[in-house]
Formats: C-alpha cells, structure tokens, sequence
C-alpha cells in the first residue's frame, strides 16, 4: 500500500533532510512540500496526505494552530517536527505524541517513522480522532499565544483562512455571527458569547451585546447625552457602544 505524505516547514534544510529520509520507504509518496502553514494547510485539503511532517513553527500559520483547523473527518497522521526543551518532549512521550527534535539522526527519524506506520494501520477513524485530541491536550499545555492566530471560515467548497488580527469587529447576525476585516465580510454559524471566548479579551473588547470590537482599529469614542457612546474606526464605520459595556473601553 502507498501513503500519501505531505512536508511542511519553512527551513529549506529540514525540508531537503526529511525528503531524503523519505526516500528509502518505497511505499511512501511524498504529494507536497510546503514552506509555510498556510500553503500546508491549502495542500493538506487538496491532497489528503495520510501523513504530514509539520514544523511548529511556521510563517502565516504555525503548525498547531494549523493541526486544530483540520478537518477531523478526514485527519492525516501527523509528525511534528520541533525544537521543544526536554520537558516538553517528556510530555509529548507521555501523551504518545510523534515528534522530530531539530536537529534529528537517522535512528530517530526511522523510529518516528515507524510509529506514524502503526497509526496509519488503523483501521478505526476513531482511533485517529483520539490520537487528534491528545494533540489537543498537549496543546493547551504548550501553545503560545493562546488564543488561536487564524480562524476558519467555510465559503461554498472552500475554505478561507482569516488572521484573527485582521478582523475589525465582529456582530451578531441571527444564528450566525459576521466577521468584518477592512476588505470583506464573513459568516460563521457560531455565537457570538462563543467566539469571544476564543478571542483575547486584551485585543478584543464587548462594547454591546452583539458587538466585538478590535481596539487596534479604534480612532476614537464619541460620548452622547443618554449615556450611550459611539465608537469610530479608522475606516469610518461607526458602532454602537452601549452604556453596560463602556467600562470595557473607558476606565
């Protein structure tokens, strides 16, 4: 049987060692190799590899962040490629998490290698799920920053990828919730209580009950003699700041 197998780091050295280690399993095709997060993660959804080598760190999406918005459904083996302390390793041992430490011998990569061959034996897509959620577990653990750096969002076939730093506010929409950045708009069906949860509460600020607001896009408050406020941005949109919220923008 062949696997399909996808690289993604954004060191040309680690990319060329891990292509070469690769090249004596003959039952191994490597589909794409990739230079940062966001080309893996476009790659991963349009090859299905069964087996990804992930760098953590990575420009425009690094691999953690990248690894929690895969598709569960369809969930390669993954291999994360890292330069964690010796602590952390210990604790990817003990969570029966497959890694690479830069720099990596060939002992090691063969033994890693053969641990990701064990998991794609599985049959059971359950089985790969809750080796996802111990990915998780780890995660929660180690990932910095917390909060996720890119979010989701599904638009017809696609999926578009958007920097948590680029949206602008965020509203409420009946069932759903709109993300505004400075050139589009999205829908996610999600609440907005939810989503906020997921947000950095430094970066972005309640100012109504259906209304999220990134701060670095705020030009000014703009008080109004019934106590509510309005708040301007830098492209000129105007939002409503109700009086129950303005202790989270004014002090």
């Amino acid at each position: 049987m062949t696997y399909k197998v996808l690289i993604a780091d954004d060191e040309s050295i680690a990319r060329d060692i891990l292509q070469k280690q690769l090249q004596e399993y003959p039952q191994i095709e490597v589909v794409a190799v990739c230079k940062n997060g966001k080309e893996a993660f476009d790659s991963i959804e349009k090859h299905q590899p069964d087996l990804v080598f992930l760098d953590i760190q990575m420009p425009e999406l690094n691999g953690i962040d990248l690894a929690k918005s895969l598709n569960t459904e369809k969930l390669p083996v993954i291999i994360f490629v890292t330069a964690f302390d010796n602590y952390a390793l210990q604790a990817f041992e003990a969570n029966a998490i497959d890694y690479l430490l830069k720099p990596f011998d060939k002992e090691r990569f063969d033994k890693t290698f053969q641990k990701a061959l064990k998991q794609l034996q599985l049959t059971n897509k359950e089985d790969l799920t809750n080796v996802f959620d111990k990915y998780s577990q780890f995660f929660q653990q180690f990932s910095q920053p917390a909060y996720p750096e890119i979010v989701t969002v599904k638009d017809g076939g696609r999926i578009q990828l958007l920097k948590t730093a680029d949206l602008m506010y965020i509203e409420a929409e009946g069932n759903y919730i709109s993300l505004q950045t400075e050139k589009s708009k999205h829908l996610l069906y999600e609440t907005l209580t939810s989503f906020e949860q997921k947000l950095n509460p430094k970066t972005f600020v309640r100012i109504h009950r259906s209304t999220i607001v990134n701060i670095n896009f705020i030009k000014e408050i703009q008080s109004h003699f019934n106590g509510d406020y309005s708040v301007l941005l830098k492209n000129t949109k105007v939002l409503r700041m109700s009086r129950n919220y303005k202790e989270n923008l004014i002090h």
